[in-house]
C-alpha cells in the first residue's frame, strides 16, 4: 500500500496531466459556435452601416442648413422693388391729407408750422442790447438760476480759498478734528 507522500505524488502527477486536457475542453465549449460568430459579425456590419448613414446624413442636413441660410442672406440682401410715385400717391390719397413731401396727415395730428431760416447777427451786442429786460419778474431767485462760471488757468493755488470752517462751531462738545 502507498504512503501518504506516494499518493500526494501520484495526485499531482493526475492534475499536471488533467489540468491541460480540462482546459482544452472547457475552452471548447465555452467558445461561441460557428453561427453565434456569424451572428456577431453580421450585427456588427449592421452597425457600422447605421453608423454611416446617419453621419452622411448629418452631412446632408447641415448642407441644407447651409444653403438655406445663404438664401435667407440673398433674399435680405436685394432690395425690394421701387414702388412707383402713381401709387404712393393713390396710398396716400387714401389716407387723407397730403403735406408738402407728399406724407399724409392724419386727422388730430399737429400740423407743422413752416420754420423761417434765421440770419445770422453780425453785432451781437446791439442784440443784446435790444433785448427788452423789463419782463423779467423780480422773483427770480438768483441761486436757482444758472450761474456762468469762469476758470482762471493762471491763478496760484494760495490765491484760491474754499471755504473756510467757521469759528462758530454748532456743536462745541463733539472733538471733530
Amino acid at each position: 500500500m502507498p504512503t501518504i507522500k506516494e499518493w500526494i505524488a501520484i495526485c499531482a502527477f493526475v492534475a499536471f496531466v488533467m489540468i491541460p486536457i480540462c482546459w482544452k475542453f472547457w475552452k471548447s465549449w465555452d467558445r461561441p459556435s460557428l453561427s453565434s460568430l456569424l451572428e456577431m459579425k453580421r450585427r456588427i456590419r449592421e452597425r457600422d452601416i447605421r453608423d454611416t448613414f446617419i453621419k452622411e446624413d448629418a452631412k446632408i442636413r447641415e448642407q441644407q442648413r447651409l444653403e438655406a441660410a445663404r438664401e435667407i442672406a440673398y433674399r435680405k440682401a436685394q432690395a425690394p422693388p421701387p414702388v412707383e410715385k402713381t401709387v404712393l400717391a393713390s396710398a396716400f390719397g387714401n389716407l387723407g391729407e397730403t403735406d408738402t413731401t407728399g406724407t399724409a396727415v392724419l386727422e388730430g395730428s399737429v400740423a407743422q408750422q413752416s420754420q423761417t431760416v434765421v440770419e445770422s447777427v453780425e453785432n451781437v451786442d446791439a442784440l443784446v442790447d435790444s433785448l427788452d429786460t423789463d419782463d423779467i419778474s423780480d422773483d427770480v431767485i438768483p441761486e436757482s438760476t444758472p450761474v456762468a462760471v469762469q476758470l482762471h488757468g493762471e491763478t496760484e493755488s494760495d490765491a484760491i480759498k474754499w471755504d473756510a470752517p467757521s469759528d462758530g462751531d454748532d456743536w462745541p462738545g463733539i472733538g471733530w478734528t
